[in-house]
């Protein structure tokens, strides 16, 4: 099977990013539409909070999506509702329905903006194991540039062919644009390494390790971790949209500069927020993704602390400009830190559940800065609220830092022990042996009974699918060159710790990896589910943890049952 080129694959991230990045130029449309329509500022801008909330809200949703279906066909989704919102906009505007925008602009297209946000980052975490930062860095860079790109052409656009056709014009192209660039993705195949690689980079040994553990997304969001994650990217976020309301009319009243020139500041901003996603997130596959929290929070409450003593206008603008470089590598870090405390298995649905911060910043942070430049009388106030705020996220990154240490340190003191491994031919009358097998050791360690029989039945089902599948392609060479042999073998090794029980199964059969199988559709009339997806959903469904991984040319599928409830 040919190996897809992993540059390309992050270049359709880009693409999908750029295209849907474009919601950050809707200031082009609001004065167009306030003229055309007479609606006021406040309706007109309501718009774009609305797909604000709708991208954190269908990206926790809809996070498993990628998952089930693949990053291609979740792309697709994302390129039809994107597409239908944008072009539907245009409908809006000719019919005069404030509502109809809110539905298409907002609704449609931030549920296009969600799906397609997540699409294609797990997928590009899983082909860029030695640079995640990187990789997710490229895609959520595209984001930031979009509208610089999108602005210009947008306003042109509008001058030239009029609103509504823009939106038309502009809906079928983002569609066409997400719907190709969609086609490309896919997830690596099983057991796929990058040439060369072993799991850590020769000039990152320390940074490139083991994910800390495998953890479904309803577990993952059950933990501090998590709460930790979603606090800091909050924080970023709320301050980074505040400012961004208010760079402006700061810069005129704080260092009088011209109101052309606090514009042109704006517009530059946006290269270094793009620019601050790709540095910081490649920077994180380095010095690590704690560390570059940790760094964001620090720097970003000298450059607040300085931004209410400057005048100089020059310097105001390099400290605005840095700013931007965390705010915008707050978003790009963190998909890669989701890998590194969560593992890659259902990446895409924590992703989401941890976008709904931007989903609440989006809207908090607008009125906050209001209502605290209302209060005080001035934006000094505004920035020592955001002194403080940077305080508490500065705390929280070194909080998560004391419980990632303690889970390392607590996975490093538990010697799992082997109790024991045999090998099985794949004749189909040995599964039972290798159930029994499964099942008197996991006896001996005093699982329960409920316990003891889902592994019964996962072990039941891993092993019938190594009889089954696992050497077909082999048997089929074996034959043809009158070599055939009868049986071959796979292994089973049973570990124990304190905290879990493992069923490891080794065979030397085709790559298959059970986890980037999408789930049975458990809805769809009996006869058109597939078995071998059914299969695999029942795995998934008796044991707490699957992992999987390709070494020296053996598939190794090892099921977790844990003894007890996991911090």
């Amino acid at each position: 099977m040919k190996i897809k080129n992993r540059w390309l694959i992050a270049a359709s991230a880009v693409g999908i990013h750029l295209s849907i990045g474009s919601v950050y130029s809707w200031s082009v449309f609001s004065k167009p539409i306030i003229e055309q329509t007479g609606w006021s500022l406040k309706n007109v801008q309501l718009t774009f909070s609305i797909s604000i909330l709708f991208l954190g809200l269908s990206a926790a949703l809809l996070g498993h999506l990628v998952e089930k279906l693949g990053p291609r066909k979740t792309g697709m989704i994302a390129a039809i509702f994107f597409g239908v919102g944008i072009a539907g906009s245009g409908l809006a505007i000719l019919m005069g329905s404030m509502y109809g925008l809110y539905l298409c602009y907002g609704v449609l297209g931030g549920i296009g903006l969600g799906v397609g946000y997540i699409a294609p980052v797990s997928t590009l975490v899983k082909w860029f194991p030695d640079r995640r930062g990187l990789a997710t860095g490229l895609a959520i860079m595209g984001f930031g540039f979009a509208s610089l790109i999108a602005g210009p052409i947008t306003h042109k656009m509008i001058l030239n062919i009029g609103l509504a056709n823009t939106f038309f014009t502009l809906g079928l192209v983002y569609f066409v644009i997400i719907f190709a660039s969609s086609q490309y993705l896919s997830p690596p195949p099983a057991g796929w390494v990058p040439e060369g690689w072993k799991g850590e980079s020769a000039s990152q040994k320390k940074k490139i390790a083991v994910d800390l553990c495998q953890l479904m997304a309803n577990e993952a969001v059950k933990t501090r971790r998590f709460a930790y994650l979603w606090l800091m990217l909050f924080i970023n976020i709320t301050c980074g949209i505040a400012v961004i309301s208010v760079a402006s009319a700061m810069a005129q009243e704080s260092t009088g500069m011209s109101a052309a020139s606090a514009a042109f500041m704006v517009g530059i901003m946006g290269l270094f927020n793009g620019g601050g996603r790709i540095a910081w997130a490649s920077l994180s596959d380095y010095i690590g993704r704690p560390n570059a929290y940790t760094m964001f929070f620090a720097l970003q409450m000298v450059m607040f602390f300085l931004l209410s003593r400057v005048t100089d206008p020059f310097v105001f603008q390099i400290l605005i400009f840095l700013i931007m470089t965390c705010y915008g590598g707050g978003f790009a870090c963190i998909p890669a830190y989701i890998a590194d405390l969560f593992g890659t298995r259902q990446l895409g649905a924590i992703h989401g559940y941890i976008l709904t911060a931007w989903a609440a910043a989006g809207l908090a942070g607008p009125v906050f800065v209001a209502w605290v430049r209302q209060t005080s009388g001035g934006y000094s106030g505004i920035i020592m609220v955001f002194l403080g705020l940077f305080a508490v996220a500065l705390t929280i990154s070194l909080l998560i830092r004391i419980d990632i240490r303690r889970l390392v340190s607590a996975k490093a003191q538990v010697q799992p022990v082997s109790l024991g491994a045999r090998t099985f031919t794949t004749d189909p009358g040995e599964v039972a042996a290798a159930i029994r097998f499964a099942v008197k050791c996991a006896e001996s360690v005093g699982l329960g009974s409920d316990k003891v029989f889902q592994l019964e039945l996962a072990v039941e089902e891993a092993a019938t699918n190594i009889c089954s599948h696992a050497y077909l392609e082999e048997f089929s060479i074996n034959r043809m060159s009158y070599a055939y042999q009868a049986k071959t073998t796979y292994e089973v090794r049973i570990i124990d710790t304190p905290d879990s029980f493992s069923v490891v199964l080794l065979d030397s059969g085709i790559p298959f990896d059970p986890l980037s199988v999408a789930p049975a559709d458990t809805t769809s009339p009996i006869g058109e589910r597939e078995p071998d997806r059914l299969g695999v959903l029942l795995m998934r469904k008796m044991v707490d943890d699957i992992r999987y991984v390709r070494e020296k040319d053996r598939n190794h599928l090892t099921l977790v049952i844990h003894k007890k409830a996991k911090a």
